[in-house]
């Protein structure tokens, strides 16, 4: 594990104004446990935490994390804590709040770091795998790679396939965002092969549908997007956002293929559905998703170019 994480983690955030959480220098006196430990932070519910943020109760859902963070114990090893904090900073990251997610990170940091030598493979990979993801949001492509593969070096693959496949995944959108469709579809493909979470393999599945359209494979494209739907309604429910990512899937793959009508009926719907989440949200500084959002302007802005042009040839 590389030494001194939050302040590693400080100098490549790049985010101006962010305060950094305080860390004991390289003298501090070693961390005195209580022999009995105190109890481990309970994480039963983290499945149906993930269920409501994909529903689209994101808000509610870092709102009900953020009082058990404060209360869980700072000191030693807490895989519920940890796991609880990893949620958080995914949920923070997909409204695209930066800061709270970097804040969350070297938090994280700060436990490893005081766990030292001690610290596991998957605790080590989680940590590559979150800050991946804060480099690639940032757009640094590159750094985030190197996260990615740092996380699948720490790791057994057969022991830990859930960390496996999230670091697939994320070392997928890095190629993506680099420019190499080919690479990122084998990646995404691998992490789709070893995620066994109905919920992981949805949001694997979301990014396929852009893989593919980027490799120039709209057929393949169209295919997944509908599975995709279906099994957004089935893991999840109709008029959620998992609902409204996979009609905007849907949306991106029919116009790529050529069928601007239904591209155009798929992302009716999905503003649809997105309008009443956003409208429903307890916080309205944010997005719900902020990918979501993106997609949406840009399907937005291609499909009605393409009906003005259409229009004049059709008289």
């Amino acid at each position: 594990m590389p030494a001194r994480l939050a302040t590693v983690l400080l100098l490549a955030a790049g985010l101006v104004g962010c305060k950094t959480a305080g860390r004991a220098g390289t003298t501090a006196p070693a961390v005195v446990l209580d022999p009995e430990g105190p109890a481990p932070t309970g994480v039963g519910d983290l499945p149906i935490l993930r269920q409501k943020a994909a529903m689209g109760l994101v808000n509610v859902v870092r709102a009900e994390l953020a009082p058990r963070l404060a209360e869980a114990p700072e000191a030693g090893p807490d895989p519920g804590r940890d796991a609880l904090r990893a949620l958080a900073i995914e949920l923070a990251l997909r409204q695209d709040d930066q800061p709270a997610a970097l804040k969350q990170l070297q938090l994280l940091a700060r436990d490893l770091d005081r766990l030292g030598p001690s610290a596991s493979g998957a605790e080590r990979a989680r940590w590559h795998i979150l800050h991946g993801a804060l480099l690639s949001a940032q757009q640094r492509y590159a750094e985030a790679r190197g996260q990615n593969l740092e996380a699948l070096a720490a790791i057994d693959l057969k022991h830990e396939p859930g960390l496996a496949g999230d670091a697939f995944r994320g070392l997928a959108r890095e190629q993506l965002g680099l420019g190499q469709p080919d690479k990122a579809l084998e990646s995404v493909r691998r992490a789709m092969a070893v995620h066994k979470d109905s919920l992981a393999l949805f949001e694997d599945g979301v990014l396929a549908v852009d893989i593919l359209l980027a490799a120039g494979q709209p057929i393949e494209a169209v295919i997944t997007a509908g599975k995709l739907y279906d099994d957004a309604i089935a893991t999840v429910g109709p008029s959620t956002l998992a609902h409204a990512e996979a009609l905007a899937a849907a949306s991106s793959a029919t116009f790529a293929s050529g069928d601007l009508e239904a591209a155009i009926t798929f992302l009716t719907d999905a503003r649809k559905i997105w309008g009443e989440l956003q409208a429903a949200r307890s916080d309205p500084s944010l997005p719900l998703s902020a990918h979501l959002e993106r997609r949406l302007g840009e399907l937005e802005a291609v499909t009605q170019r393409a009906s003005a042009n259409a229009a004049p040839a059709a008289k």
